[in-house]
């Protein structure tokens, strides 16, 4: 039976006709419980907190205490809606007003203004802490301090107000992140207050141990444990021992849904595994064809942020088979060190050559997309110039239409599929 299915691309829906019966399943994140009030979860979050006593009992008076925060590209962690209840635990405890800082965990990101603070903190927690709100700065060798090396043989060096504060806490919001495993947690140290050099060296760790061999299966999302650049990263924060965590969930709809509160690592896995099984989709086979979209914009801005719909459309597809990718890419590719990977080296062997030399996050998403183009016959309708698109090894098309004419070409008649209509957010994992 012939069915309409809709997919965005941008700020636009288009919809395309398809055998049903050659459709195994469309794939979609579980629904959230009913969000009826948000400030509700936070508080009973810090009342009961995990494995941890409330911040008022484990901070006191005299305590300088400073607070990691996300940068704009984390505006989804909706720090507004938690931040005034940190605040008024640290008020509960004693702390003095003047004793408390904020630093934006920006890793190796630019610097956010003002106006931003504003926007990631809420005006009340903004009008708080105004004035002792600061960027963290990663390539500034004198703002960062050396402390040693971790088992990995990452130099761990700290934001140097980070390590004056006599606590630290830490807050975030967690996802599925490519290399660490899950967001939140330990990643508000490493990157987010961590020199270029400690990042640039951690984040190599998703390279295979053995060169030649590409990626660390093992450093993916989803796996914290037995995951070498996750193991590493709860290494550098235990340099600064932070004494407590906020991290949230947020539910498709940007509603938080889940509050992880209390020890930085065991509150976090708590937060990881309520995650997984909102966000996570069990499937009992690969696909011979993937037809996915971000989700449209913001999701599709660029093809570098796409690169975790790949990513995810990636473990639904069979080795050979296609994937039929929607990504409007409005803002072009995103990232010079992301197109460079692309442009500048013939072959996956130079390419991960080059990542060893000179390892930059931009150029191992670019190489692990290289790999999946070699992997996979990837078709892409998007705005992008056609020459930017077969530069990264994929095909470009002009509508769905002709994307499935040319995978049955490949496929032949019926082929198993999976429709992914928010690719950035839906995580397969195969049982």
């Amino acid at each position: 039976m012939i069915k309409e299915y809709q997919l965005l691309i941008g700020d636009r829906s288009v919809t395309f006709k398809y055998e049903s019966e050659d459709v195994i399943a469309t794939l979609k994140s579980k629904p959230f419980p009913e969000i009826k009030n948000e400030e509700d979860i936070v508080k009973n979050a810090l009342e009961k907190p995990i494995d941890s006593a409330p911040i008022r009992s484990i901070i006191r008076p005299k305590d300088k205490v400073c607070i990691l925060f996300s940068d704009m590209t984390r505006l989804w962690v909706r720090h507004h809606v938690f931040m005034p209840f940190i605040l008024e635990e640290l008020k509960r405890a004693g702390v003095k007003d003047e004793n408390v800082c904020a630093i934006c965990g920006n890793g190796d990101h630019r610097d956010n203004t003002e106006e931003e603070f504003k926007t990631l903190l809420g005006e009340r927690s903004y009008a708080f802490l105004k004035g002792r709100i600061y960027n963290h700065h990663a390539r500034d060798k004198k703002e960062n301090i050396y402390l040693g090396k971790t088992t990995f043989g990452t130099p761990v060096e700290i934001n140097r107000m980070v390590l004056e504060a006599d606590k630290v806490i830490l807050t975030g919001g967690i996802v599925h992140h490519f290399l660490d495993g899950f967001g939140g947690g330990k990643k508000a140290i490493m990157p987010g207050v961590s020199s270029r050099d400690s990042i640039m060296k951690n984040h190599s760790l998703a390279l295979h141990p053995i060169p030649g061999k590409g990626l660390d299966p093992n450093v993916s999302a989803g796996i914290m444990r037995g995951n070498r650049l996750s193991e590493d990263s709860v290494e550098v924060a235990s340099f600064v021992n932070p004494v407590f965590l906020v991290n949230s969930v947020v539910t498709t709809n940007h509603k938080i849904a889940f509050i992880a509160a209390g020890n930085y690592i065991t509150a976090h896995e708590k937060g990881a595994a309520f995650c997984n099984e909102h966000y996570s989709v069990s499937i009992k086979t690969l696909a011979d064809l993937t037809i996915v979209s971000c989700g449209g914009y913001p999701a599709d801005i660029n093809f570098y942020q796409t690169y975790k719909t790949l990513y995810n459309a990636e473990r639904a597809t069979k080795p050979g088979g296609v994937i039929l990718l929607l990504s409007e890419s409005r803002e072009g590719m995103g990232n010079d060190d992301f197109y460079h990977m692309f442009t500048d080296y013939s072959n996956n062997a130079e390419r991960e050559k080059a990542l060893r030399e000179n390892y930059t996050i931009g150029g191992h998403m670019a190489f692990h997309d290289a790999l999946m183009a070699e992997k996979f016959h990837i078709f892409v309708m998007s705005s992008l110039p056609d020459k930017q698109i077969k530069e990264a090894g994929m095909t470009p098309i002009k509508s769905i239409e002709e994307g499935i004419a040319r995978a049955s070409e490949i496929l032949g008649e019926h082929p198993s599929t999976y429709i992914i209509p928010h690719g950035h957010e839906v995580f397969p994992i195969l049982k």
